[in-house]
């Protein structure tokens, strides 16, 4: 587990706020700083806060993903309590708080949200979730724009509250849609060769084609919602801790940085994937390419994603190209060369 990374990530809202939009969340452009607007008992016990992200749409309350760092003598209990008094004066907010505390000389991260069976029990009003893999995080709060807002939060509250789909179904429906997506990639080639030959009756046929298939996928999606527990008993969240004998992060660096400066210093993300795997695949282990623990994403491309994100943090690889592009900086070649020289 990545614990150095994830013990400092979340005690900068700038950087969760990154952290989020690399997995795609609608993020602000800068955070939202401002004084909490909570009652005194509990603004107290907050050093800085900040929104992050505001997802709403028409399918349900407003989801809020906040940012907040304690007072260096908050305990976890006063950070509940924060939670609990949010959701008694915002009933019709659905939020999601990112938020760090120290314990024992220590910095540690945590995700909060309201118990939404028990508002007006103090001690009961939250589940909580220690934040300490960066596998698992990304799994939670894993996000796809087509999915509705209500729908994104009840999954994530599902599975704070310890119940999520059947591993099964899950599995099957990542396995099907996954292959719905090679499907619907096939056809977007095939749509540009036949651009390049001028067959534009091709073309138009194709893209009809690739349209039904892009609204099955969404109803494919969308039923793996509706079918995910809105409502399961409530019990804390349990954690697996997979990838014994895993590949750990750190030695996917030198390929990441060699794989883009060999696509030209920039590339999309998948061409990037594809072309670490080339120069690790003689030394991943089968515990790499075990699914993560709730069935989303091969454990060696989550471990990279993590690691760019990092890199990005500290220079070597760009922060500013466009969404599912990654591109290496020149202290990033620097870098390479001396890794290269041991």
């Amino acid at each position: 587990m990545d614990v150095g990374i994830i013990k400092t990530m979340f005690q900068n809202a700038q950087q969760a706020r990154d952290w989020l939009k690399e997995l795609g969340y609608p993020v602000l452009e800068t955070p939202g700083f401002g004084a909490p607007p909570l009652r005194r008992s509990a603004a107290k016990h907050i050093d800085e806060w900040a929104l992050l992200a505001d997802l709403k749409d028409e399918t349900g309350l407003p989801v809020h993903i906040y940012w907040l760092r304690a007072v260096p003598e908050a305990k976890l209990n006063d950070l509940k309590y924060i939670a609990h008094v949010y959701h008694l004066r915002y009933p019709n907010v659905h939020p999601l708080f990112l938020a760090c505390y120290k314990c024992r000389q220590q910095w540690r991260s945590v995700l909060i949200c309201p118990n939404y069976e028990a508002p007006r029990d103090r001690w009961a009003s939250v589940f909580y979730f220690e934040i300490t893999s960066s596998e698992e995080t990304t799994s939670l709060l894993r996000y796809d724009p087509t999915v509705p807002a209500e729908k994104h939060w009840q999954r994530i509250y599902a599975t704070l509250r310890g119940e999520p789909m059947n591993a099964r179904i899950e599995e099957a429906f990542e396995c099907f849609i996954t292959e719905l997506e090679l499907i619907r990639a096939n056809i977007d080639a095939e749509i540009q060769q036949a651009t390049q030959r001028q067959e534009y009756g091709k073309v138009q046929a194709l893209a009809r084609e690739a349209d039904q298939l892009k609204e099955l996928i969404a109803k494919v999606q969308q039923l793996k919602m509706d079918l995910a527990p809105s409502a399961p008993a409530a019990k804390p969240a349990r954690r697996t801790r997979g990838g014994k004998g895993a590949t750990p992060q750190k030695a996917y660096t030198l390929p990441l940085l060699q794989a883009l400066v060999d696509l030209g210093g920039e590339a999309p993300r998948h061409q990037v994937l594809e072309r670490v795997h080339e120069l690790m695949k003689d030394q991943l282990k089968p515990a790499d390419y075990e699914e993560l623990p709730s069935g989303e994403g091969i454990r060696w491309q989550t471990k990279v994603a993590w690691l760019r994100f990092e890199l990005c943090k500290q220079g070597y690889l760009r922060a500013d190209t466009p969404y599912g592009t990654w591109a290496i900086t020149e202290q990033g070649r620097q870098y390479l060369e001396q890794l290269k020289k041991g």
